[in-house]
């Protein structure tokens, strides 16, 4: 006698069709009429639908039916499932058959049938409604089982087959077919209680038609196993046409070897810190059964937890199994998976498995589970699915995924399941399953990872120094603290990288301080050393991983790609390839890091603008010892205002230099390339997207103190006084109001409204427009003093940045004005600009003032009339830059041109008073 591993049936209702809408079609009136059959043995008549829905769960129906006797009306639900049904459908279908009975007859039957039935809280629902009210009905499978055997509709075990007499079998089915309705089961290896095969048997003396085992093999019931029929000991082989078909493959998730190896998770015995993480990890094992989420972005430690949570498991005398999820190809996955973490367990005298157990699907393994006998029920029994993304590239495998977390949770047996996926993909839209993914989480207890914090990183940055023999200094403590952003994977390369550097290129410290410890920067060092064949077969195998080893081996050189693997930038995965890490994925198939730069300006644009001058000054590359002396301040000082040109892109790193790219140092125009480059870097900073959040949730207007506040979260393995983090504020506020990212005025910041033009230079100063439309004159006095200094001798860059602030205006003015000129940093008085004397050349001022946005306009004015007020002629300069003033500005602008148009040589006379109030002019006054 063959022994059932698995009671409860499935129901398979198979429909032919060219599209899927052309088989669900088929399938709801295959199912309309197997429920009508159900009801006949009632006495109903043929039903009246009202509802029908087939989808990726199962099929719905709604129907009503009137007895064919007693003429009595009823109401019919019926729901198969992949998996067991809720309560809530339960307790809707009772309100639903008390609104029938208001509005029809209290004599309304009510038939409920829930495939392959409600979970527990449900069945107690119904018991409970059953004992009630006599006419209410509730069926689970094991009823509608029983029904079609009443009928001889189905037969219990395959008669007529010798070979299957000596077999174990599971996972009984009723086939529902246009054929007929049918049985079938999976034949389970004797000694792994895997299923080998499929036999499917019918009650009729015709046997099994060839239609309907086509349809079987194409169900995913089947999973490419041979089909079987007991009527004439025929063999209907399926093809296996595909590698998800094979046998799946269980890697489990290991560990790393030391403190700073990258490529993999950290063994629990190089586990860092996560207190609260760990807690709630602790906190969900006592629970003894249920599932676990957790969630966090690439890189943030998901799978060091999940390998910290084994630890935990085993250290309570407990069985756990962290599993890659990336081999999870096809629906026998959860079940051999399950397979091989209880036969572990059983070797451990964790359970003990019953003598018939099988393995053959899901539902099958959990039933085997229910039964097995556990030895002590607080030992944790945990299996772990980490990489989860990837199946949800499968809507199948997330459904097989989301029914042994409904399973688990509804059951009794103490079994852990848990899950770990990354929160920031991007790749699927309406193709990925979210339904199925938020009653995962939903069923689940969940744990969302964040970084790690400042004294984490302080207990990695000890193992690091420690690793090294040597005191980190506190610049590239520092530097290392902003850059890897409170990510332990980060952390870990950026930390192999200064390795490295330091031990096998014998680089010093400071130079490492000196460069941009990004992601990317490092990612493109990984790619620099590889062959044009290794290239292009890395980005092969990141754009379809994980991909079978043997296609590209097929198609790349074996060389190449073992020169991969020996470099650990691409790991093998059970006759897969994938890169070491989903973060270098991305960033081969996108060409970008999916992870903002992290890095905290500390010098203002104006100390910076003084030292990028001064390099200008010296042909765009100085070297720090001269650049120290020229601005008479320490060479530390320039170490340190010379990193932020380096993160924005303006320098390039060499040893004690400082040299401006060549792509700034021969722009046509300086000013704008240094901009449009920071503006460039800084939208790239976590710090911006800071910004512009706390800007929309508050009305476009941030303070610096709130922003000081938010930038202690954006680097939250940085550990500074609130003084600081103030004063890093103000520094970011000032770089995004020169890149014209943000404006600012005093203590706030405003995000700039469309077309925006920034108007400040990186001095500090206000920036001259494209067109020179913003320059206006200051009263001359100044700018000639200046002139007559520079006819003597040239000014250097560091008298420059020595003057007062009104005597920068007026070298701006005579360098606008084409009277004074740069050359190599310096400043000389333009060629015929003064006589042999030194007298300035009053003709050559006036061609000057000419040149002017409004100046041709304003000298028109006073030859007409040299009486002209103040008022008309700061207005004849305003109208042509096409700017508004107040009128305060406009007498001051006249005021300074009459000067500068007298000195020039033109005949002026005294003003003529004027009202702009009244348009009325009075006798001539002084403004």
């Amino acid at each position: 006698m063959e022994r059932l591993a698995v009671q409860d049936h499935q129901v398979l209702v198979l429909a032919a069709g060219d599209t899927v809408a052309a088989r669900n079609n088929a399938k709801g009136h295959l199912f309309e009429n197997f429920v009508a059959l159900l009801l006949h043995e009632y006495g109903y008549e043929a039903p009246t639908t009202s509802n029908l829905n087939v989808h990726s769960d199962g099929i719905e129906i709604d129907i009503s039916a009137t007895n064919s006797i007693t003429r009595q009306k009823a109401v019919v639900e019926c729901k198969a499932y992949t998996s067991n049904v809720r309560a809530q459908a339960c307790t809707s279908f009772l309100g639903k058959l008390q609104l029938a009975r208001y509005e029809e007859d209290d004599n309304v039957f009510g038939y409920f049938f829930a495939l392959p039935r409600l979970v527990a809280e449900g069945e107690e629902v119904a018991r409970k409604a059953m004992a009630k009210d006599k006419l209410f009905r509730y069926f689970n499978v094991k009823d509608v089982v029983d029904l079609l055997k009443n009928r001889d509709l189905i037969a219990d075990t395959p008669e007529g087959s010798q070979a299957a007499a000596a077999n174990l079998f599971s996972d009984p089915a009723v086939i529902i077919t246009e054929y007929g309705i049918y049985s079938c089961a999976k034949s389970l290896d004797q000694e792994t209680h895997r299923a080998d095969s499929v036999v499917v048997w019918s009650t009729e003396a015709k046997g099994v038609p060839d239609p309907v085992i086509e349809l079987l093999e194409g169900d995913p019931y089947a999973t490419g196993l041979t089909i079987r029929t007991t009527r004439s000991e025929g063999t209907r082989a399926t093809p296996i046409t595909h590698e998800e078909d094979t046998l799946p493959t269980i890697v489990r998730v290991r560990g790393s070897s030391e403190d700073f190896e990258y490529q993999l998770p950290a063994s629990p015995e190089y586990f860092v810190g996560r207190g609260s993480a760990v807690q709630d990890l602790e906190t969900f094992i006592n629970q003894h059964k249920g599932s676990l989420v957790l969630n966090a972005q690439s890189g943030w430690g998901k799978s060091s937890l999940a390998l910290q949570l084994k630890k935990i498991v085993e250290n309570r005398g407990g069985y756990a199994i962290v599993v890659d999820s990336r081999t999870a190809t096809s629906a026998r996955f959860i079940s051999e998976v399950l397979r091989v973490a209880a036969n572990e367990a059983e070797a451990l005298d964790i359970l003990e498995l019953p003598g018939d157990c099988s393995w053959a699907s899901l539902a099958s393994s959990i039933w085997t589970l229910q039964r097995a006998k556990w030895t002590d029920q607080t030992k944790p029994f945990l299996v772990f699915f980490d990489q989860f993304e990837n199946v949800f590239q499968d809507e199948r495998m997330t459904q097989e995924f989301r029914d042994l977390t409904l399973m688990v949770r509804d059951s009794e047996i103490p079994t852990l399941v848990g899950f770990a996926w990354k929160t920031d993909l991007v790749a699927w839209t309406e193709s990925h399953p979210f339904r199925l993914r938020d009653e995962i989480r939903n069923s689940s207890t969940f744990i969302s990872v964040g970084p790690m914090r400042a004294r984490e990183i302080d207990t990695l940055l000890r193992r690091l120094e420690k690793k090294l023999g040597t005191s980190l200094s506190r610049d590239l403590r520092q530097r290392l603290r902003e850059y890897s952003q409170g990510l332990p994977w980060l952390f870990k390369k950026l930390s192999g990288h200064i390795i490295r550097e330091l031990q096998a290129r014998q680089k010093s410290q400071e130079q490492l301080v000196s460069e941009a410890l990004n992601v990317q920067s490092l990612f493109d060092s990984d790619l620099s050393g590889l062959s044009p064949v290794e290239n292009e077969a890395i980005r092969h195998i990141a754009r379809f991983a994980p991909v079978s080893a043997i296609e590209v081996t097929e198609r790349y050189n074996g060389n190449a790609i073992q020169s991969l693997l020996d470099s650990r930038l691409v790991v093998a995965l059970a006759g897969k390839l994938d890169t070491y890490w989903d973060t270098f994925r991305d960033f081969l198939n996108t060409g970008r890091v999916p992870i903002e730069d992290s890095y905290i300006v500390r010098q203002s644009p104006r100390a910076v603008a003084e030292l990028l001058y001064a390099v200008l000054a010296s042909g765009g590359d100085a070297s720090v010892s001269d650049l120290s002396d020229e601005l008479n301040v320490s060479t530390k000082v320039i170490y340190n205002r010379s990193r932020e040109p380096r993160l924005f892109g303006l320098t390039a790193y060499e040893s004690n230099r400082v040299k401006l790219l060549d792509e700034v140092l021969h722009a046509v125009d300086i000013e704008a390339e240094m901009r449009r480059r920071v503006a460039s870097a800084l939208r790239r900073n976590r710090a911006y997207s800071a910004f512009l959040g706390l800007a929309e949730r508050h009305g476009d207007r941030v303070t610096l103190s709130m922003y000081s506040r938010e930038l202690t979260n954006v680097f939250p393995a940085v550990e500074a006084q609130p003084k600081s983090w103030l004063e890093y504020a103000r520094s970011f506020a000032m770089w995004f109001h020169y890149a014209g990212l943000a404006i600012m005025d005093n203590d706030q910041l405003q995000v700039p409204p469309d077309g925006y033009v920034p108007a400040v230079t990186l001095r500090g100063g206000r920036a001259q427009s494209r067109n020179g439309e913003s320059f206006t004159l200051r009263t001359p006095k100044s700018a000639f003093d200046l002139l007559e200094r520079l006819s003597s001798n040239p000014m250097t860059a560091r008298q420059y940045s020595s003057l007062p602030r009104h005597q920068r205006r007026a070298v701006t003015e005579l360098l606008t004005l084409k009277l004074a000129r740069q050359l190599n940093g310096d400043i000389h008085i333009a060629d015929d600009v003064v006589d042999s004397s030194g007298k300035v050349i009053a003709v050559r001022i006036l061609s000057a003032l000419q040149g002017v946005p409004g100046g041709t306009q304003a000298l028109n004015l006073i030859r007409e009339d040299p009486q002209v007020s103040n008022y008309h002629l700061g207005l004849a300069v305003q109208n042509t830059i096409g700017v508004t003033w107040g009128e305060s500005t406009i007498w001051k602008v006249g005021k300074d041109f009459r000067s500068w148009a007298k000195r020039a040589g033109v005949p002026v006379l005294r003003a003529r008073a004027f009202d702009p109030s009244t348009d009325e002019e009075g006798p001539s006054r002084l403004f």
